[in-house]
């Protein structure tokens, strides 16, 4: 495989933006399946005590979360130090706008979901009680400087809302 089939040209995707690409999209598909997952039978398994299997896909799902992150940040500055291939010239104004707008967006949630799932386990949690936030078997730090200092003490039901924003957000441009 030849140096310009890596790289992006005028008039197409290199391999490294496709597959970037392609591993986000299966990434995202997994990371989404088990955050729907968590998030109905997390609450059943605190009642039941039963909290192992739990714990190991919380952990996987904050992997993940942190290795689309670290792929964000790769894809943006490749996207940003690589030629963008130009759109095909039927395009109607209207539609390139659109496509601009839809790529943004992505772009935006490419790093807001992630980092609002690290906010949302970091506020979580207590001093009694707190969230592990791992990324493989490592803690991660919290970012206690989200939490708020007048009572109850959390901003937790605002990063609540962020994280599932994103995937309404997602979907819908989608």
């Amino acid at each position: 495989m030849s140096v310009g089939m890596l790289a992006d040209t005028k008039t197409s995707w290199g391999q490294v933006s496709k597959s970037i690409h392609w591993l986000f999209v299966v990434l995202v598909a997994a990371e989404i399946y088990l955050g729907f997952w968590l998030a109905e039978e997390a609450p059943q398994a605190q009642l039941t005590g039963d909290d192992t299997l739990l714990l190991w896909l919380e952990i996987i799902h904050h992997t993940t979360g942190f290795i689309l992150l670290i792929f964000a940040v790769f894809r943006l500055s490749w996207r940003l130090s690589n030629t963008t291939p130009d759109m095909p010239r039927a395009v109607v104004v209207y539609q390139k706008i659109l496509a601009k707008a839809i790529h943004v967006t992505l772009y935006i949630l490419m790093f807001v979901f992630p980092l609002s799932g690290w906010a949302t386990s970091s506020v979580i949690g207590s001093e009694q009680f707190p969230v592990a936030i791992n990324f493989f078997a490592f803690d991660v730090p919290e970012l206690g400087f989200l939490r708020s200092f007048d009572p109850p003490y959390s901003t937790f039901s605002f990063q609540k809302q962020i994280h599932p924003i994103c995937w309404w957000v997602g979907s819908g441009v989608l």
